[in-house]
C-alpha cells in the first residue's frame, strides 16, 4: 500500500502541473500587463493591483483572488478593476475551479464586450470546458475525450470558435483553431462509438441515423471514413444494397484503402 502511494507521489513531481492538475499546454498564463509609470500611490487600485500580481505570479492563486476580488469590490469602475477581472478567471482555472473561471470570464464579457483583451476571455473559457471534470489523478494519464461529458466539449468547441470568428488575429487563435480539431474528432468518436453500440445491437435505423449525424455535424473529423463505412454495412444489413453501394462509392473516394472495402467493394455496381 505504501509502495504503491510512494510510486503515484513519484509520477505526481515528474508530471507537468500536477499541482493543479493542469498540463502545461493547457495553462495559458496570466495576461500582461503595462507597468506603472510613477510609484502608486497607497491604497489606490494600482497599488492594490500590483499586490494582486504578485501573488498570481507567484503561484499564491487563492490569496491572489482575494486581493483581486477586494479590488473589484472597491474600485469597479477602474481601468485596473478590468484587468483584474480577467486574472479572476485564470486564479480560478488555476485552482481547477472551472465553473467559477467560465463565470468570471462571462462576467467580464458582459461588462465590456468590446473590451481590447476580450479574445482571452473567450480563450480561459474554451480551457475550462475543455479540462472541466478532470481531477488531479486523471491528468496524470491520456484523458479519452470521447468519453466525456459531451456538452462540456460542444461548450468548448463553440468558446474556441467564437474567437477564432470574431479575432482571428488573436495570438490565441492559432491554438483554438488545433484544440477545435481535436474537439470535432473526440464527438465524432463518440458518435461513432454510439452508432457502433446499436450495430452491435441490431437497431439499424438508430445506427444509420446516428451516423448521418455524425457526417453532417463533423464532416472535417478524422472518422468520417470508418463512419462511412458502418453505414454502408448498416445498409446491407437491412437490404438496402442501392444505399449501400452508393455509400461504398463515397468511401473509395474518402480513403481508398480503407481495409473494410475488401468486404464492401463486392457491393458496388
Amino acid at each position: 500500500m505504501i509502495k504503491t502511494a510512494l510510486s503515484l507521489l513519484a509520477v505526481c513531481i515528474l508530471a507537468t502541473g500536477c499541482s493543479t492538475g493542469l498540463k502545461k499546454e493547457d495553462d495559458p498564463g496570466p495576461l500582461p500587463v503595462d507597468a506603472a509609470t510613477t510609484e502608486p500611490e497607497a491604497g489606490s487600485p494600482e497599488e492594490m493591483y500590483q499586490k494582486a500580481r504578485v501573488l498570481l505570479d507567484r503561484e499564491q492563486y487563492e490569496s491572489a483572488l482575494s486581493n483581486f476580488e477586494n479590488l473589484e469590490a472597491t474600485h469597479p469602475f477602474s481601468d485596473r478593476a478590468a484587468q483584474a477581472r480577467l486574472d479572476i478567471a485564470y486564479a480560478y482555472y488555476k485552482l481547477n475551479e472551472h465553473q467559477s473561471a467560465i463565470a468570471a470570464a462571462d462576467r467580464f464579457l458582459k461588462l465590456y464586450p468590446q473590451h481590447e483583451k476580450a479574445d482571452y476571455a473567450y480563450y480561459i473559457k474554451g480551457l475550462a470546458n475543455f479540462t472541466r471534470g478532470r481531477s488531479i489523478f486523471e491528468s496524470l494519464v491520456s484523458r479519452k475525450l470521447e468519453r466525456l461529458d459531451q456538452s462540456a466539449l460542444r461548450l468548448s468547441f463553440n468558446d474556441f470558435s467564437t474567437l477564432v470568428n470574431r479575432y482571428p488575429q488573436s495570438s490565441y487563435s492559432e491554438d483554438s483553431k488545433s484544440r477545435m480539431a481535436t474537439l470535432r474528432n473526440a464527438m465524432a468518436l463518440h458518435e461513432l462509438n454510439t452508432a457502433e453500440y446499436y450495430f452491435g445491437r441490431s437497431a439499424m435505423v438508430a445506427t444509420i441515423n446516428r451516423v448521418n449525424a455524425m457526417l453532417e455535424t463533423y464532416p472535417e473529423s478524422t472518422h468520417t471514413a470508418d463512419g462511412l463505412a458502418l453505414l454502408a454495412r448498416a445498409h446491407l444489413a437491412l437490404g438496402n444494397r442501392e444505399l449501400a453501394a452508393q455509400t461504398v462509392k463515397t468511401l473509395k473516394n474518402e480513403q481508398p484503402d480503407h481495409p473494410d472495402l475488401r468486404v464492401l467493394g463486392a457491393v458496388q455496381g
